[in-house]
């Protein structure tokens, strides 16, 4: 019997990695790709703690890796959502302990990032709860031009090679330039950009076999959020053409394949296209070098006072895009005519009564988000008017808030978003 055809495809035209692997199941792949393209001989395995207790991918993955001749270093079941520092910082222990020469993750973004984190902080020393944090926020900090890179301690890139078969369609594991771990004691979500992702992220292996046991809530929640990406990527600060149209070709493959999803949950062929879709979504970013906006950073800081990562845009996007509308109606019109161009997603809108050049981005979203069973204030997760301006100065300090096409830089401008959200009136 033929063995599944595999299709590569490289993210960017113009790096290497990472390359995307599809056509094979994750296990075969990985396997592959271990030997061909990471040379690993002794992985660590990264994997969800509800797909290892409840499915037999673990054991899978593991029957496939050592019958292959690979010895498992090590195997970790499940992080925190939102990527807390103390497991960043177990979980580097762990590894560095079992002299692993590579890291799989199987699982969802909080893994993806977590994994990133902790190739971060092994190559720096970041062995305590206080030194990841200074880390990370330095490294974003440089990105962002905030500070002279002469001025601050050197960093280290990572240097740990990656291959990840995702489960979620979040699609952080094609963000080459970055990640975000949060610190429990502050509840701040502090993105980082490590120099060296864009060599060891090395392979992405997608299979919608591996995703069928993904919980509906999570797979729609984070495939919301590529659709996310896509609109932020075109409405963003900074558009060009080339980010424009991928963005595009992203939300043409989500919104209908998470609408056909949510209406029937195994269709392998929607999946597939749900995953293709966030990998466009992020291209515009990584390609192209499209910034995203304040749905994001007002996204992160919501998080964790107690919404699931994918669910923070929910609450945010819409409400962002009417925020914006005073600064970039033409943009939002792009959006806007792609979404009512997709015959699943009219029908949507024309039942829930909108009607196409009256409704604007905000009422557009608001309904598809609503269409696929996700609540839409801060009421509905028990956040209330009490933490509003927690949130708002947390969101002041992420750097993606001052790259919204309204530059957010005094607390009122995040308050009168957050009144948006709040759903108590």
């Amino acid at each position: 019997m033929s063995s599944p055809q595999e299709t590569l495809i490289p993210l960017s035209p113009t790096r290497p990695y990472p390359l995307i692997t599809l056509g094979l199941p994750f296990d075969a792949a990985i396997a592959r790709h271990l030997s061909t393209t990471l040379s690993s001989t002794r992985p660590f395995i990264l994997v969800s703690r509800s797909l290892a207790a409840n499915t037999p991918a673990l054991s899978v993955l593991t029957d496939t890796l050592t019958s292959s001749g690979f010895t498992i270093a090590g195997v970790r079941r499940g992080m925190a959502p939102h990527t807390l520092y103390r497991d960043v910082l177990s979980v580097a222990r762990e590894v560095s302990d079992s002299s692993a020469d590579s890291i799989v993750v199987v699982g969802g973004g909080s893994l993806v990032d977590g994994a990133k984190a902790v190739a971060f902080a092994l190559a720096n020393g970041a062995d305590d709860h206080d030194k990841p944090h200074a880390l990370l926020k330095t490294s974003n900090d440089v990105r962002h031009k905030k500070v002279d890179p002469t001025t601050v301690p050197a960093q280290k890139p990572g240097s740990i090679p990656l291959i990840i078969a995702s489960t979620t369609l979040s699609a952080g594991e094609f963000n080459i330039f970055g990640a975000g771990a949060t610190d429990e004691r502050t509840k701040h979500k502090q993105l980082f950009s490590d120099p060296g992702t864009p060599d060891y992220l090395r392979v992405i292996a997608l299979d919608p076999e591996l995703t069928l046991t993904t919980p509906e809530r999570v797979w729609l929640s984070t495939g919301l959020r590529a659709v996310d990406h896509c609109v932020e990527s075109v409405c963003s600060s900074k558009p060009n053409e080339g980010g424009t149209e991928a963005a595009l070709r992203g939300l043409g493959r989500l919104v209908p394949s998470l609408l056909k999803t949510k209406r029937a949950g195994t269709d392998k062929g929607a999946r597939l296209d749900s995953m293709l879709g966030a990998m466009e979504s992020m291209r515009p970013f990584v390609v192209h070098g499209v910034p995203v906006g304040a749905s994001h950073g007002i996204g992160h800081q919501i998080g964790p006072f107690g919404v699931p990562h994918a669910e923070t845009n929910c609450i945010a996007l819409p409400a962002v895009q009417k925020f914006n509308a005073r600064a970039n109606a033409d943009r939002q019109a792009i959006v806007l005519d792609a979404l009512w161009a997709q015959d699943e997603v009219a029908e949507v809108l024309t039942r829930h009564d909108l009607v196409k050049g009256e409704a604007d981005l905000g009422d557009v979203l608001d309904v598809i988000i609503r269409e696929l069973g996700f609540p839409r204030t801060l009421k509905e997760y028990g956040i209330g008017r009490d933490k509003l301006d927690a949130i708002a100065e947390s969101a002041l300090r992420d750097a993606l808030c001052q790259l919204n096409v309204v530059q957010l830089t005094r607390r009122e401008q995040v308050l009168e978003i957050l009144e948006m959200c709040v759903g108590d009136q």
